[in-house]
């Protein structure tokens, strides 16, 4: 199963904010964090926010936030928020069924969200920022 560039954003932004908590962040520090472009940067927040991962307080003081801490979040909470949620229903129906094709379909969804299932924000970090006004890489490597 392949993600979409703003499901990757996505996770790139909340693992930025998962550092920051439960500090507020400005969506243009956010995109000088990440590399991920300012207009990017406020889709992907305000789909979040109606997703109910983060908040968004506006004015002077406001930014964004996670709205729990970081290892109460998993992956594939913000993964779920972006793809599409539309399956095959046989995918449900594996115990009911002989169809070795959705057996398989079952098993490799199953494999490629189990991960996912068990990361928590808090388990993953952003790379460092390379520099004061500097684009950091867009990369996220999971702590050993």
């Amino acid at each position: 199963m392949w993600l979409n560039q703003r499901t990757l954003d996505a996770i790139r932004l909340m693992a930025e904010l998962s550092a920051r908590w439960p500090q507020a962040v400005k969506a243009a520090d956010l995109a000088t964090a990440t590399g991920i472009t300012f207009l990017n940067v406020q889709k992907t927040a305000h789909a979040l926010s109606r997703s109910g991962l983060l908040e968004a307080e506006r004015g002077r003081y406001g930014g964004l936030r996670l709205v729990r801490s970081a290892d109460e979040i998993k992956v594939a909470e913000i993964v779920r928020a972006f793809e599409p949620t539309d399956c095959p229903a046989n995918f449900l129906l594996t115990d009911q069924t002989d169809d070795p094709v959705a057996k398989l379909m079952f098993r490799a969804h199953r494999g490629f969200f189990q991960p996912l299932e068990e990361t928590s924000l808090a388990d993953i970090e952003t790379r460092a920022v390379a520099g004061q006004g500097q684009a950091a890489p867009r990369s996220i490597r999971v702590r050993a």
